[in-house]
């Protein structure tokens, strides 16, 4: 398996968060943002997608902002781009797999 190295950075805009994600060969594949609302008393999220044609990387998108948009209770944008050609489920699976612990270190 081929090491897959992830960079993320976090930028906060007023009260608001941009994350970007992306490996060596990185581009602007797919861009999630999520909005906390409060319905019963407790913190939800609605979600707006752009994925550029052809793309997948909403679902770590997805991950990350909704997460830290209910966690934090303001607005998140991701924007992903992960490119390996002639990408194995396992890959996909490690690259999951690290996004799942780095959000974790995130809401700490």
């Amino acid at each position: 398996m081929r090491k897959i190295k992830i960079d993320r950075k976090l930028i906060k805009m007023g009260n608001d968060l941009v994350i970007t994600v992306q490996n060596e060969n990185g581009h602007i594949g797919s861009v999630v943002t999520a909005y906390p609302y409060e319905k019963n008393g407790e913190i939800k999220v609605t979600l707006s997608m752009l994925n550029t044609l052809g793309h997948k990387d909403d679902e770590v998108a997805k991950r990350y902002a909704g997460t830290l948009a209910k966690f934090y209770n303001c607005t998140v944008t991701c924007i992903c781009g992960i490119h390996l050609d002639d990408i194995t489920k396992d890959e996909i699976g490690k690259i999951m797999e690290h996004i799942t612990q780095d959000i974790q270190k995130m809401l700490k």
